[in-house]
């Protein structure tokens, strides 16, 4: 793989075949493998959160080995399975699941992913003393990881809250993004693949095509409007529909430099409030999301000169990373701009995102990623300037811009 973001380390087969096949879903929960739970809860903003554990001075992403809970909770996964297996329009009465995939690592025919072992970066609470035991199916196997949405299930609530699953240590639900960002990159990659199927799942209910109840199937990866054959549904009118499957919305996000590379441009965005404490800004990368009929260049181009006024050319893709918040796929573009007095002229007033937008000499912003803040000078006497967080795909573009890479 090339370079790692958050959320890009995958480490699972998400075998997606196998999703519709309710046998081996009901072998997850019934059969002899390992089979690992991560868990969520809806917030007050209409989201997701990870419930967290603390361990070893960090938040990290609660992992429980479901033989390790209490006969009435593996029920609950149970019954889940079984109304799964139905199509039933009460799978999700108590909980939320979402099949995720394959642990490979380890196995005699692995056939993705084996060398990157997911293990290695995450805590997990109620490991057997035999060991792990790999789920076995038509030539697949690895341990399996499920993602469970247990808001309305209080039972599950009180269980890990307490810090039952979790040897006595606190349990909770992760609100803080600052918690999330200090993920592993494969913890990151599973809690991202984990909460934008679940987020997908809680806000859609009901079929947008004719208002009927939707319910998930194939493990939680699609939904089916239970509409009768006397209603018009355009939705189940259609083989394949966009509302029936999670979405992700395309995101350009683009490092800008002068065609001689000697200038950076960075633009500080109205969203994001200052450091509280010492003043200082976050200066990043242009962004914006794709709009119908736009290739990625043409969307680059555009971004760029409605956020900052100025006229990009050449456009190359570079990488792209997930970004779970809530169903984003971030593509990361370097475009050029050619100076000649015109092209290279800032103007923020197009669209109004943007507080401020500047060119900054690159050999500057060089200096500011080798410092161990990601903060310094901008080539003023007035302000410091911070970067994007080491692990995003926006420092990563201008980490490369500012290195010639």
């Amino acid at each position: 793989m090339s370079d790692i973001y958050f959320g890009t380390s995958t480490s699972l087969n998400r075998v997606s075949f196998l999703r519709s096949d309710s046998k081996f879903v009901s072998s997850l929960i019934s059969g002899t493998g390992t089979t690992r739970l991560t868990f969520y809860v809806q917030g007050d903003k209409n989201d997701v959160a990870p419930v967290l554990v603390d361990t070893e001075g960090k938040s990290k992403l609660l992992v429980v080995e479901l033989a390790s809970l209490p006969a009435h909770l593996i029920a609950v996964l149970e019954q889940w399975a079984e109304r799964n297996d139905q199509s039933s329009v009460d799978v999700r009465e108590e909980i939320t699941a979402v099949f995720l995939g394959l642990d490979e690592t380890g196995a005699e025919r692995p056939h993705l992913f084996s060398s990157n072992p997911l293990d290695s970066q995450l805590r997990v609470f109620g490991n057997s003393a035999k060991g792990i035991t790999r789920h076995r199916y038509n030539g697949y196997e690895g341990v399996a990881y499920l993602a469970v949405d247990i808001t309305r299930s209080q039972q599950l609530k009180d269980y890990l809250f307490a810090g039952s699953a979790s040897d006595g240590a606190k349990a909770y639900p992760g609100h803080s993004m600052m918690s999330i960002l200090g993920f592993e990159y494969n913890e990151a990659a599973l809690f991202g693949y984990g909460k934008t199927y679940l987020d997908w799942l809680m806000r859609n209910q009901r079929c947008p095509g004719c208002g009927s109840v939707v319910i998930p199937q194939d493990a939680g990866t699609r939904l089916y409007c239970t509409s009768g054959p006397d209603q018009s549904c355009p939705v189940k009118r259609t083989s394949v529909n966009n509302v029936c499957f999670p979405r992700s919305d395309p995101v350009v996000i683009i490092g800008v430099v002068s065609a001689d590379g000697s200038k950076t441009l960075l633009g500080h965005n109205r969203r994001h409030a200052a450091d509280p404490v010492t003043g200082v800004r976050m200066f990043s990368t242009i962004a914006g999301f794709m709009e119908p009929g736009e290739t990625i260049e043409e969307a680059s181009i555009r971004e760029i000169w409605e956020e900052t006024g100025c006229k990009a050319s050449a456009v190359k893709i570079i990488n792209s990373q997930p970004w779970p918040f809530p169903a984003s796929l971030m593509i990361g573009c370097v475009a050029e701009v050619e100076f000649n007095g015109v092209n290279e002229v800032i103007n923020i007033e197009h669209d109004k995102e943007m507080e401020e937008v500047k060119w900054i000499d690159t050999a500057l912003i060089k200096d500011i990623t080798e410092s161990e803040d990601l903060t310094g000078k901008d080539g003023t006497e007035a302000e410091k300037i911070r970067l994007p967080f080491r692990q995003s795909i926006a420092y990563s573009l201008i980490s490369k811009i500012a290195h010639g890479e």
